[in-house]
């Protein structure tokens, strides 16, 4: 790290001693004075400092751990973060890897509506309109987020039975619909061919804040671009880009595991053997565009 000539080493060395009771979760005063670089009874102090302003408190057994006042601030920090602002570098580079459209929805109350799009490239694409609530049924996105949601929450979201549908292959009802967020949650991503608008096919995964799913990132296309194998592809990659932004939503907590590749048997709700595979074109302009275009209301 550079040095800065304005920063005042004892508060820095509280601070990162600070950081270690935060990460370790208890420290003697041993462990304290090595972490910190310090002698015994300059940790001592610094503890005690931390202490008094409930920052780290002493463990009846020995040590230190960290103090209530840590956690409030953590929990102030957490609830402060934006989604999509902290999403805008995941999607900026799903997009440059796709060239797809790459969206971003986010749980509003009981709908699930369109916060972010980059817009692919290519001149035949995905068109979505940022606040726009996408069907929560018959959706990637909106299956994305309903897969983790529970009871009445989730009832509120589908509306009532029969669901609209645009596709044979959408659910009418929630029993229809059940099996399918059971299979998005085993393979840790949702996909949709054709269910939501006719010739589109989508991927996509859920975005955690803590343990509460708050929206799902999606990369969507023209079928004709989108072979079963190149889905699959999209499917993991929307799926750990979505763990990644989940990770920096949730700090210290562990995402769950995705399934190894080709995972998927056929035959299940979203098996797509049944359609045709397509070769993607080439990038009409003949370069490589580096800023996605956003759509707007």
């Amino acid at each position: 790290m550079a040095e800065n000539r304005y920063a005042v080493d004892s508060i820095r060395r509280a601070l990162e001693l600070l950081r270690a009771l935060v990460e370790q979760g208890h420290l003697s005063l041993d462990e304290a004075a090595r972490l910190s670089g310090v002698a015994k009874s300059t940790a001592f102090r610094m503890l005690e400092t931390l202490q008094a302003i409930e920052l780290a408190e002493r463990v009846p057994s020995g040590g230190y751990r960290p103090g209530p006042e840590a956690l409030r601030w953590g929990l102030l920090l957490l609830g402060r973060l934006d989604v999509p602002e902290v999403a805008a570098g995941e999607l900026r580079s799903l997009w440059l890897d796709a060239r797809e459209t790459v969206g971003l929805a986010m749980l509003s109350g009981r709908r699930i509506v369109l916060a972010e799009i980059l817009e692919s490239p290519y001149p035949f694409r995905m068109a979505e309109v940022p606040g726009t609530t996408v069907p929560a049924h018959s959706s990637a996105l909106g299956r994305a987020v309903a897969a983790y949601l529970d009871g009445a929450v989730l009832e509120g979201v589908l509306g009532s039975e029969p669901f609209q549908v645009v596709s044979p292959d959408s659910p009418e009802r929630i029993d229809d619909l059940l099996p399918m967020l059971e299979t998005i949650r085993r393979n840790g991503y949702s996909l949709e061919i054709g269910e939501s608008a006719l010739g589109v096919a989508c991927v996509a995964a859920p975005v955690f804040k803590r343990d509460q799913v708050v929206g799902a990132i999606s990369i969507a296309g023209p079928r004709v671009r989108m072979s079963d194998e190149r889905l699959e592809d999209l499917g993991r990659m929307v799926a750990e880009a979505a763990q990644r932004i989940s990770a920096r939503l949730s700090p210290g907590m562990k995402a769950p595991e995705l399934p190894p590749a080709a995972a998927q048997p056929s035959g299940e709700p979203w098996d797509t053997e049944s359609y045709s595979h397509h070769t993607p074109i080439p990038d009409p302009s003949g370069e490589r565009s580096t800023e996605p275009a956003r759509a707007s209301r």
